[in-house]
Formats: structure tokens, C-alpha cells, sequence
């Protein structure tokens, strides 16, 4: 019996589900664009991108949704115009059932300047995307030195991550210099000392260490009693102080 009763509700459900999905397609099918909302996410931190780039993109690909059926709008060619944009880092196209499309955008936003010894300046987001040099108001963390794109575009990468994600470090760091031996070295803000790397690597461990250190040591002794801090060896912080003059 209770094998029974399972079945038929089953039935029923499949059988709404049906019904629900021809109805919802046919009303889609009448239904009529009346609008496009334009939202541009983050426009308060940067203004890349304006409504009115967005609705030119739109007007240019002849991809205006407005007038035609919900059914024969191609939400799929119209993110795919917009991500084309250089400075979009991402779009979400969608359809209300008031008949209206909805364009929500994602900038670009610089994490890093990038003024190498060679070639132009540049900045580059958090996922490492290359970003021409434009004038951006915002204080982000400067990099320097000899540092090249293609070679080093994975390091950018997660340098712009730790600063996008730990507000900490953004706040912290002032510049990272790539040295040409390859190593690269830190200028906090706060405090007289440089910080070297070494190689770019593990860097998240190495920065665990550095923040434990300021945390636990330079919160006492006081932030000018270093000028270097190295972070080159495994499991260690080796730490240098100023020199003092012995005439005084």
C-alpha cells in the first residue's frame, strides 16, 4: 500500500512538474522585454565602466532585447558582449517575470600598480588580469623593481589576492620590489625595515610568520627597532637592528 501511494505521488509530482514547465515557457514566450536594468556592481569604488558603456555595447551588437519575446532574447551573446568589454572582470545576465532583463557587472578593480624598471606602468586586479594604465584615485600597493607580466603574472596574482582578501595586508603593505636576483622584498607602512622574501614562494606561510612577528615582537619592542626582517629561510625570521653610533 505504502509502495502504492509512493508511486502515484511520484506520478503527480512529474506530472506538475510538466505542466509547470509548459506553462512557464509558454508565458515566457508571450511575454515582451519592456526594460533593461543595468547595475554596475562596486561603482563606488571605481567608475571603469558606466550604463551608458554597457548600453552602448548593447546598442552596437544590435542585441537590445527590448520589444522582442522573454523566448527569443540571447542572454548568452549578450554577457558574451559585455565580458568583452576591458575592464568588465565579469557580467550576469537574467530575466524577471515582469519582463524585464537584468545586466549586473563586475569591474576590474586595481589591487597593484605596476611601475617596472622597463616598459609603462600598468595595474592588475586580484585575479592577476592585466589593467592599462588609467587614472585611478585609489592609495593600492605599489610594485617595483624588475618585474615583468608574463613572466611574473602568477605572483602578481597572489600578491593581488592576499591584498584583496586580508585587509590587513592591504592596509600594511606599501610596495613590493621584485630584486633582480629574483627575490622580492616588502616596505610596510608602519615601521623603518625592509622585508625580504627571498623567492616568491610560499608566500602565504611567509606572511603568516611576518604578521605573527609583528603581532607578538615589534608590538613591544617598538616598530624602528629593525631595518631588516628576513623571511628567506624556512620556519625563521631573522631580524637585523639598526647599527649604533658608538661615538655618541
Amino acid at each position: 500500500m505504502k509502495v502504492t501511494i509512493k508511486i502515484l505521488l511520484l506520478i503527480g509530482l512529474a506530472v506538475y512538474l510538466v505542466f509547470a514547465f509548459v506553462k512557464f515557457n509558454k508565458r515566457k514566450h508571450e511575454t515582451v522585454c519592456s526594460n533593461v536594468v543595468i547595475n554596475v556592481l562596486d561603482s563606488d569604488k571605481a567608475d571603469f565602466v558606466s550604463k551608458e558603456d554597457i548600453w552602448e555595447i548593447i546598442q552596437t551588437t544590435k542585441l537590445d532585447p527590448r520589444g522582442k519575446n522573454m523566448s527569443d532574447v540571447r542572454l548568452g551573446k549578450i554577457k558574451k558582449a559585455v565580458d568583452g568589454h576591458q575592464f568588465v572582470l565579469n557580467s550576469l545576465c537574467y530575466t524577471t517575470p515582469k519582463g524585464e532583463v537584468v545586466i549586473e557587472v563586475s569591474q576590474k578593480l586595481p589591487v597593484l600598480r605596476v611601475m617596472p624598471n622597463e616598459g609603462e606602468e600598468y595595474y592588475v586586479d586580484a585575479n592577476g588580469n592585466k589593467i592599462p594604465h588609467v587614472q585611478y584615485p585609489a592609495d593600492v600597493v605599489v610594485v617595483t623593481g624588475f618585474v615583468n607580466y608574463k613572466k611574473d603574472r602568477a605572483v602578481l596574482s597572489t600578491f593581488g589576492q592576499i591584498v584583496y582578501r586580508d585587509e590587513f595586508w592591504s592596509d600594511m603593505i606599501e610596495q613590493i620590489n621584485f630584486c633582480e636576483d629574483g627575490d622580492v622584498e616588502l616596505t610596510p607602512r608602519l615601521g623603518n625595515h625592509i622585508v625580504a622574501l627571498g623567492k616568491p614562494n610560499e608566500l602565504g606561510r611567509k606572511l603568516s610568520r611576518l604578521k605573527l612577528l609583528y603581532e607578538k615582537v615589534l608590538n613591544t619592542v617598538g616598530w624602528n627597532k629593525y631595518c631588516r626582517i628576513s623571511l628567506e629561510y624556512a620556519n625563521q625570521a631573522i631580524c637585523t637592528k639598526f647599527e649604533t653610533n658608538k661615538n655618541k
